[in-house]
């Protein structure tokens, strides 16, 4: 199951943000800071899915599974619109 990134929306395997990137890029990526992709570039436009995530996000909170499962049913509800 993936994640997104808050800010640039880009996935991440669930697996990989909790335990192959630093403690400091999980930190960043958890605040909304950005990702290992977009932290200290600019983002032009932020993406549909990263608002969903960011949502999604402050609604589960600590609860990382649920939130890749909602964010997983979201992908599958809002078909390509969620990728534009």
């Amino acid at each position: 199951m993936d994640l997104y990134c808050k800010r640039c929306g880009e996935p991440y395997d669930y697996y990989h943000i909790q335990h192959e990137i630093t403690a400091t890029e999980r930190r960043r990526y958890w605040d909304g800071e950005g990702c290992p992709s977009c932290y200290g570039k600019t983002v032009d436009k932020t993406p549909f899915r990263a608002h969903v995530a960011g949502a999604l996000q402050d609604l589960f909170g600590d609860d990382v599974d649920g939130l890749a499962a909602e964010m997983e049913d979201a992908e599958q509800m809002m078909g390509s619109s969620f990728w534009e």
